[in-house]
């Protein structure tokens, strides 16, 4: 059975059915804006429940180099493995009360995780099996408990600090006097960070805990969400950034109204996709306003994976589910660069870039047919490249998923 419901759904379950060895359901929405729902959802769509755990579940990252997912088993303090449809294996046992929750992958591809617990309280990388902190403290005062992180194009790592798993709460001596959010360069020499939103959201009742943070496709925008769920709890804030990485405004975005905001990342065309209380929740990219809700059961993060980038994986308690989406996940999207060397025009964007290929035209116009370069790309340092030639001024470049 499926239901599709203008304004206020009904509380419908969805029949499912077993194909092979994992469970596919017909989906429940309740569509608020039916024009800009139907162009990112096919509501004849299938959710699949990949993998039921009994236990809670965070921070998925697709990796496209293996085509397979990383998230967090909070519960027996690991991160699994899910290669799709339904094959769940341990990824990495760290010691014990090193509790990841969000993660996400860096413009090399290298997983980044937000380690919670007590004995972690860091920002780390994690390859190979081994885990490398970071940043471990903000000027000598220890982190609450690192929850969630974003990765900008220029290299900067943000993460929110909103002081849940780690048992220890605000204020506390050798901490910092509230919960912020962090911004720090792990390239140049110090490492250094800072913390970016000391505010408390400006919130009147002076609470607040910063959680699921993320970019808008241009980086013009950082979205960042209060999962305190106090007088004015439940909401997604949004903030100018500068190009210098400062923040300035912090209005009010959007509104969960079941549950709480939580994990928050951006789709190709800037919409904001949240979990919820009673599923996930879509809002329009300008001014915020509900598309929609793909209701099933309380979703605590999502990501989008797949070939294309179109399948969105959500996690919550206590199960992975997936569904084909018409709208690929900013994650799609990859930044060139251009420089002038020796007379020549360089293109470069960094390795490995799984799946992306450097495309060319000869206009950009509605309708433009791009076709994959001939240009040699050369990998040096982790960084691709490629010389174009400049004597024909009307060819374009661009690098897309292949």
């Amino acid at each position: 059975m499926r239901l599709k419901v203008i304004g206020k759904a009904a509380a419908v379950l969805p029949a499912c059915v077993f194909l092979g060895r994992h469970l596919a359901c017909a989906v429940t929405f309740q569509i608020a804006d039916p024009v800009e729902f139907n162009r990112i959802i096919d509501t004849n769509a299938v959710l699949t429940t990949n993998a039921t755990l009994n236990t809670w579940l965070e921070g998925p990252t697709w990796i496209p180099s293996g085509a397979y997912l990383v998230f967090c088993d909070q519960n027996n303090n690991r991160l699994k493995k899910l290669i799709p449809p339904s094959t769940v294996t341990d990824f990495l046992i760290p010691a014990a009360n090193t509790l990841f929750n969000g993660t996400i992958l860096d413009a090399q591809e290298r997983l980044i995780a937000a380690e919670a617990g007590s004995a972690g309280q860091n920002i780390s990388m994690v390859t190979n099996g081994s885990i490398v902190p970071l940043v471990t403290n903000d000027n000598g005062l220890k982190f609450y408990s690192p929850n969630d992180v974003a990765v900008k194009s220029d290299g900067t790592i943000w993460f929110t600090d909103p002081g849940y798993n780690s048992g220890i709460t605000k204020p506390h001596a050798g901490y910092p006097p509230d919960y912020f959010v962090y911004r720090f360069h792990p390239t140049n020499a110090n490492a250094t960070r800072q913390a970016v939103m000391t505010n408390g959201f400006g919130r009147a009742d002076g609470l607040g805990r910063p959680n699921g943070l993320c970019f808008s496709p241009d980086e013009t925008r950082l979205y960042v969400a209060d999962s305190d769920g106090g007088n004015n709890g439940h909401r997604i804030y949004v903030y100018s950034v500068s190009s210098s990485n400062t923040l300035t405004g912090g209005a009010v975005f959007a509104n969960v109204t079941n549950g709480v905001p939580d994990g928050i990342h951006c789709d190709v065309d800037g919409r904001v996709w949240s979990s919820g209380g009673d599923g996930l929740y879509i809002f329009a990219a300008g001014d915020g306003h509900l598309i929609g809700k793909i209701k099933f059961l309380q979703v605590v993060n999502l990501c989008w994976g797949g070939p294309q980038y179109k399948t969105l994986y959500m996690v919550g308690q206590p199960i992975v589910t997936s569904m084909p989406v018409l709208v690929p996940g900013a994650v799609s999207l990859k930044k060139l660069q251009a420089t002038y060397k020796a007379g020549q025009l360089v293109l470069s964007w960094p390795a490995p870039s799984t799946g992306f290929v450097l495309q060319e035209a000869d206009r950009v116009a509605p309708g433009t047919l791009w076709s994959n370069s001939a240009i040699a790309v050369v990998t040096t340092n982790g960084v691709k490249s490629a010389g174009a030639d400049t004597t024909n001024t009307s060819k374009f470049y661009r690098l897309r998923l292949d």
